[in-house]
């Protein structure tokens, strides 16, 4: 079962470190669309949608990341004036919601994508760029298949006592 944990925290350390150097393409779109409209009146069509997809793509890529190296909020307004026992039911029931929650989005986002690929769907901006996105919307179930691996480690993790 380690083995298995520390394949599940390499993949989210994986997908973690690609959104993070997605910053830089997100930059460069940035830079350039700003330029092109500030000194020669005239930015691109597809700026605004393509900063849309990379910036999607990497808030859905670092949750499972964020998850496995402690970096989100949970209940660190709660957890200080809790100990012992109590402190340790309050994780289990988060770890049970981000488990639930991260299925349903698995569940559902499969949904999406199987039905916006179906029907080949593209962007509702109505711009001349006018982008496909039923590749984008298959982010949204592998995301979270990755959270629900994750949340399913931390889970593993916080009943057998074990933080490898």
């Amino acid at each position: 079962m380690k083995k298995l944990i520390e394949g599940i925290e390499k993949l989210s350390k994986f997908t973690g470190t690609i959104a993070a150097y997605l910053i830089i393409p997100l930059t460069l779109v940035v830079i350039y669309t700003v330029v092109m409209r500030r000194f020669f009146g005239n930015s691109p069509d597809w700026g605004f949608e393509v900063t849309i997809f990379i910036f999607g793509i990497m808030i859905l890529l670092t949750g499972a990341d964020t998850l496995r190296t402690k970096g989100h909020i949970i209940v660190d307004v709660i957890q200080p004036f809790i100990k012992g026992k109590l402190s340790l039911i309050l994780l289990f029931f988060v770890n049970i919601i981000i488990i639930v929650t991260a299925f349903i989005l698995l569940t559902k986002g499969i949904e999406l994508a199987v039905e916006s690929t179906r029907i080949m769907e593209h962007s509702a901006h109505q711009t001349s760029f006018n982008p496909s996105i039923w590749w984008f919307k298959w982010f949204i179930p592998i995301a979270a298949l990755i959270l629900w691996l994750q949340s399913l480690a931390e889970f593993y993790k916080l009943w057998t006592k074990e933080d490898m």
